[in-house]
């Protein structure tokens, strides 16, 4: 992961020249006055405690006191996060950064750090964007970041269609160890090339197909959570008459209360593949009126996404203006579906604007950073599911 943007350096984008006049001349955008400080440019102080008894617990490997393994666990991916670390403000660095290979070296781990007043920042993919990987050191002898890395196990039961999945597994070796298997999750964030389990779990994260299958907290059914007071299992079965369910208390908690060490999930059945169209509409009002029906009367499709005016010029088809929608569909096209859009006032444009979206999906981010470079402020804003 690039350490002052997104992703992989050679992944890099750089806006082309009618997006950069379209910038200047429309929103006044003009080049930051200081360039981004290098990484050999930023210095840390020494970590505020030691750190030996990490060491006995985890292996001397496994703790990490660098200062580029410190800067590259110093918060997320928000645009403020990369604004701050652009110009060298890393005020908020971990200390240590500890990876442990258990859950049981975890609950050590947090027990080392409350007996010596030590805050402790669960990390998984560091593709946070709400601030959930910021510290506050008030009131602590100092900051470990807990690298999830190694918790990387994968477990499968077909008959009952779920998936037991270590908090540190990458969303794309998860689906892979899925696909094998003729199953999907079904979860795809724009973050999904570097987010892990246990931050879906952390963050009730939301998904391009979320409308489909659903936000990642509706897919779980159990967690293992580590606290400073021990180990705290919860669920037991996909669907339970009982309550309160204790399982909501922990998704979505950003590592507030515990630490996800494990989370196991409902599994959907692959499809064979999916099929893409685009669909210009007038204005947005027209199209958000025309998903809305979708969303309220159905049928709905696996993935409906609409981009507002800005967005279609920046990075749609040629629409003559108007607003793009893509559409998704498992195993092929559904008629029901687009004469809904037909008759909301949408205008089909084909599939490649849908397989364009497709194969640039995760690539949102990229253009994020290109567009700070140009001095665009730009955010991320989240999906809305139903």
């Amino acid at each position: 992961m690039r350490w002052s943007g997104w992703g992989d350096p050679a992944h890099a984008v750089s806006l082309p020249p009618r997006l950069r006049a379209l910038l200047e001349n429309a929103l006044g955008v003009r080049p930051p006055e200081r360039p981004t400080v290098t990484l050999d440019e930023i210095g840390l102080p020494a970590p505020g405690f030691d750190p030996v008894g990490l060491g006995a617990i985890v292996g001397e490997g496994y703790v990490r006191t660098s200062a580029e393994d410190r800067i590259r666990h110093t918060r997320g991916k928000s645009t403020v996060d990369l604004l701050r670390i652009r110009a060298g403000a890393v005020h908020d660095a971990p200390d240590v950064v500890v990876v442990p290979g258990s859950h049981d070296e975890v609950l050590a781990i947090l027990d080392w750090c409350t007996r010596q007043r030590i805050a402790v920042v669960p990390f998984g993919g560091g593709t946070s964007v709400v601030g959930g990987l910021a510290p506050d050191r008030t009131g602590f002898a100092g900051v470990v970041a807990l690298d999830l890395a190694r918790l990387d196990t994968f477990e499968i039961d077909p008959v009952s269609r779920t998936a037991t999945l270590g908090a540190g597994l990458r969303a794309p070796v998860a689906e892979e160890l899925l696909a094998a298997q003729g199953f999907t999750l079904g979860h795809f964030p724009q973050s999904f090339e570097y987010a892990t389990i246990g931050g879906f779990a952390a963050t009730r994260s939301s998904g391009q197909y979320s409308v489909r299958y659903g936000r990642f907290d509706e897919l779980v059914v159990a967690l293992r959570v580590a606290t400073a007071r021990g180990t705290v299992d919860l669920g037991r079965a996909p669907r339970s008459g009982a309550g309160p369910d204790l399982r909501q208390l922990f998704l979505g908690s950003e590592g507030t209360l515990g630490v996800i060490t494990e989370v196991t999930v409902r599994l959907h059945r692959a499809p064979t593949r999916y099929a893409y169209t685009g669909w210009r509409f007038g204005t947005f009002p027209d199209g958000v009126a025309a998903l809305r029906r979708l969303a309220q009367d159905g049928p709905v499709p696996a993935m409906l996404r609409l981009s507002d005016e800005y967005e279609t010029a920046l990075t749609g088809p040629t629409t003559d203006g108007g607003c793009l929608a893509v559409v998704a569909y498992e195993d092929g096209p559904v008629p029901a579906v687009e004469a809904v859009l037909r008759d909301a006032g949408g205008t089909p444009l084909g599939e490649r604007p849908g397989q364009d979206w497709a194969r640039g999906r995760f690539q949102g981010p990229y253009l994020r950073d290109a567009l700070l470079d140009a001095g665009a402020f730009a955010e991320t804003v989240e999906t809305a599911t139903f």
